[in-house]
């Protein structure tokens, strides 16, 4: 998947489980962790960060 493409994808994880998407995204990555899919276990991790940095951004609001 492209950068873009996993930053839509956190962004579709925040929009759907709202405050719980970096546990969810977590949840995800351990699943595949421990079925020994390393690279979708990356993706998830790298898909955490994505969402956590998207949680430390200030809300804009247009006018």
């Amino acid at each position: 998947m492209t950068q873009a493409g996993l930053v839509q994808f956190a962004d579709a994880l925040v929009f759907v489980h709202g405050p719980m998407a970096l546990r969810e995204a977590a949840r995800h990555a351990d699943l595949c962790e421990r079925v020994g899919d390393h690279e979708s276990a990356d993706r998830w991790r790298r898909t955490m960060s994505l969402v956590r940095a998207k949680a430390e951004q200030k809300p804009v609001c247009i006018n």
